[in-house]
């Protein structure tokens, strides 16, 4: 089992209940915040705080001091409770932040069109042919571009792990193969607010989220 919290960034447009949340984050998230100039990127990080912050008050960890490291993978993790895994995504105006019991990727993307020769040239051969034969290549691309970027994650190795070094089958149950190697990651994909695709891969089943929208 697994919890996702997601976030549109339109709901900080009120001046008011921008400042009143940015003074619900810690220290650290809100330097990162003043680092930014656009207000546009400023709301998304504090949208990205407040995911993560609504996750640990469902698991109990709302008011206890928590210090965040990163593996030498550079995978951030919670160094008082290691056993709970989590990741962050976000694009355009949507954060979002998943938690398990087990090593997890997450990954969302808005659809917008785009040059589908990435695929070509940075996907997998059978899923860059997969995309070009769909009914939908644009829907295809991005189903294949959070699928591979959730599994990225949940390995540890981001993008240090090649996009053409693994490929992800598109069915009932989604796999992903290493030299037609199968591996012990599971995966949920969906779209949500129309136009965001969403995709979380956790290590060893199925995820099974939970989606909760501030």
């Amino acid at each position: 089992m697994s919890a996702t919290y997601l976030m549109q960034t339109e709901l900080l447009d009120d001046e008011s209940l921008f400042w009143d949340r940015y003074h619900t984050q810690p220290l650290a998230r809100q330097k990162k915040i003043d680092q930014l100039i656009l207000k546009k990127d400023k709301k998304l990080s504090l949208a990205a705080g407040l995911v993560f912050q609504a996750g640990l008050a469902d698991y109990g960890l709302g008011k206890q001091q928590i210090t965040i490291s990163c593996h030498e993978d550079g995978k951030p993790y919670i160094c008082e409770y290691p056993e709970l895994f989590f990741s962050i995504s976000h694009s355009e105006n949507l954060a979002i932040c998943s938690f398990s019991s087990r090593e997890i990727g997450v990954d969302v993307e808005k659809r917008v069109p785009i040059d589908l020769e990435i695929a070509r040239q940075f996907f997998y051969g059978a899923e860059y042919q997969d995309i070009i034969a769909s009914d939908d290549p644009l829907n295809t691309f991005f189903d294949y571009w959070v699928l591979k970027e959730s599994y990225m994650k949940a390995t540890g190795m981001g993008f240090k792990l090649s996009l053409d070094a693994f490929r992800i089958v598109l069915e009932d149950e989604i796999r992903v193969y290493v030299d037609n190697i199968l591996m012990p990651y599971g995966f949920y994909n969906t779209t949500v607010f129309e136009n965001y695709k969403l995709a979380i891969c956790t290590k060893g089943g199925l995820p099974e989220p939970e989606l909760h929208v501030l």
